[in-house]
Formats: structure tokens, C-alpha cells, sequence
């Protein structure tokens, strides 16, 4: 099983904004599956999306930071 890297992208609404944001590791057949299994449980979390707080999820920074830093 390999660890996978959990980024989110930044984002910009309602007058507030982020930049890109790590949420830590996690192990998984996918990168999909690790996102799975970090946030379970996390109310915040869409399967369906792969998403947290409607930010999509990434396995590696660069490709996180592409939207608002």
C-alpha cells in the first residue's frame, strides 16, 4: 500500500480566501481511497467530489497551490 500526500486547493469566496493547505498522510491501494480513509467521519468530506469544504483534494502540492496559492 502505498502513502499518498493530502492537499487541498486554496480558494477565494464570500470575501475570504486561502491558499493551499496540507492535511497530512495517509496510506491507500489509491489516492482516492487514502482521502477516504483520512477523513472518515469528517462531515466535511465528499466522496462523490473528492473534496473537503468544496476544495478539491490533491496528492501533491504543486498541483494544489494551481488555484489561489
Amino acid at each position: 500500500m502505498k502513502t499518498y500526500q493530502i492537499w487541498s486547493e486554496g480558494f477565494a469566496a464570500t470575501g475570504q480566501s486561502g491558499t493551499a493547505m496540507f492535511h497530512g498522510l495517509a496510506p491507500g491501494t489509491s489516492f482516492i481511497e487514502a482521502c477516504k480513509r483520512f477523513f472518515k467521519g469528517d462531515p466535511y468530506y465528499n466522496f462523490s467530489t473528492n473534496s473537503h469544504w468544496s476544495c478539491a483534494l490533491f496528492n501533491n502540492e504543486t498541483a494544489a497551490r494551481r488555484s489561489f496559492g
